[in-house]
């Protein structure tokens, strides 16, 4: 001990400041549980094993929100995974997002509020408050309207979203004049308006795109109103239960064809869905191949091909100028069709109409290029022939356009004849 204190340039009289300090690291390497959640205790009725995690958080969400098949699988078996995804590498994200308003965005970030593990509290958060809120202890992030954020919280967000996907991700700050590692490890459920989200952030998200509600597509339940959620309480006491003696597999059976991070991604959500019993297993795998396809058809080359298709077959030709692909792209009527707001082929530009040598660089990926086209009885022009796309299709598997996509496109791409 003293040749340790004369190398140190310490004396005996040091030792109880030495030892005071040794102390406080580790109360820092071993911070205290967060805080519990009064929740955590209450009694619920669901001791039946007829009752699963995922029918009882399906059930309770499809009364409040109206989404799609798929969408829903996603959203459930993440709801329960924030409860257990200590157990698993990667923590998945959901992106909530719609090209316009009263879509039920908003009432599924409050539902993950009340049903996923240790929620912030807080709706439009600072840079600061998020970052304390995980790294007190296990819990989840939830942000609605981010697209309101500062630039300060939206750093941070970006932060989590981007490196916390992984279990062991931290992050060196100074705080009060002492460097500090801090957790940036939780799931995230984030939700805005338009394209709040970039391509290169999604690489670890299922995106959720939300449709504005008809009157046949209205939820049976208003959030809002002053009914009373104490259900969802309920739940949410169920699954924190079920959480604390849960051992899920850590490597379940992949569908074929998810690998990667597609994998990483699924892990999580499939391990929860098969101990939910067999169908639910089913229904999880059919879930995420729906995602991970998709997620190839919106490669923007990929989809400038099917517009392609679409856009041959709707005019009924069997070649076209590049500039007018170029027009007719832009006049597209589809859900997918951005390219009055094309935002590059990383999704991080700045959105503006898709240019004609940037639509060009796109066909390049693929194999599509410009060629000398002479119709007959007309002047020689570069242009694109059907035969390109259609090689394209085969060769990439880009899904053919189905007749309403057609139907819609043939609307807005054809003039009709005038009297």
């Amino acid at each position: 001990m003293d040749a340790w204190l004369a190398k140190n340039n310490k004396t005996r009289a040091d030792i109880s400041s030495i030892v005071a300090d040794a102390v406080a690291d580790d109360l820092k390497a071993n911070p205290p549980p967060p805080p519990s959640d009064p929740r955590d205790a209450a009694p619920h009725p669901f001791e039946d094993p007829a009752f699963t995690p995922a029918g009882l958080v399906e059930g309770i969400i499809k009364k409040y929100v109206t989404m799609g098949e798929h969408e829903c699988v996603i959203y459930t078996l993440w709801v329960i995974f924030t409860h257990v995804y200590r157990q698993f590498t990667i923590a998945p994200r959901i992106a909530l997002t719609s090209e316009e308003e009263n879509s039920g965005k908003t009432v599924l970030v409050e539902i993950a509020r009340r049903l996923a593990l240790r929620p912030n509290a807080d709706s439009i958060s600072t840079g600061v408050a998020i970052i304390d809120h995980i790294d007190v202890g296990p819990g989840t992030v939830c942000a609605d309207e981010i697209d309101l954020y500062d630039a300060e919280a939206q750093r941070w967000l970006r932060l989590i979203w981007n490196l916390g996907h992984w279990h062991l991700a931290r992050r060196a700050l100074m705080v009060k004049g002492k460097r500090k590692l801090v957790n940036l490890h939780a799931p995230v459920i984030a939700a805005g308006i338009g394209d709040v989200f970039k391509r290169t952030q999604m690489s670890r998200a299922y995106v959720i795109e939300m449709r504005r509600y008809t009157e046949k597509t209205m939820p049976e339940r208003d959030f809002f109103a002053n009914e009373g959620v104490e259900d969802l309480d309920t739940v949410y006491s169920y699954l924190h239960n079920w959480a604390t003696a849960a051992k899920l597999n850590p490597k379940p059976a992949m569908p074929v064809g998810v690998i990667t991070r597609f994998a990483d991604n699924a892990r999580g959500l499939i391990s929860v869905a098969d101990c939910c019993g067999p169908e639910w297993g089913r229904r999880g795998r059919a879930a995420v191949m729906y995602f991970m396809t998709k997620d190839k058809a919106e490669r923007p080359q990929l989809t400038m091909v099917r517009h392609g298709l679409v856009i041959f077959e709707a005019l009924e030709v069997d070649h076209i100028r590049a500039t007018h692909f170029n027009r007719e792209l832009k006049r597209l009527d589809l859900p997918d069709a951005r390219w009055t707001r094309y935002c590059g082929p990383s999704g991080i530009d700045y959105a503006h109409p898709i240019e004609m040598h940037e639509q060009a660089a796109l066909g390049l990926k693929v194999g599509i290029q410009s060629v000398r086209i002479r119709p007959p009885g007309g002047k020689q022009y570069r242009g694109y022939k059907l035969e390109q796309f259609e090689e394209a299709q085969r060769k990439y598997g880009v899904a053919v356009p189905d007749e309403t996509e057609v139907g819609r496109a043939r609307l807005r791409l054809v003039k009709p004849p005038s009297d």
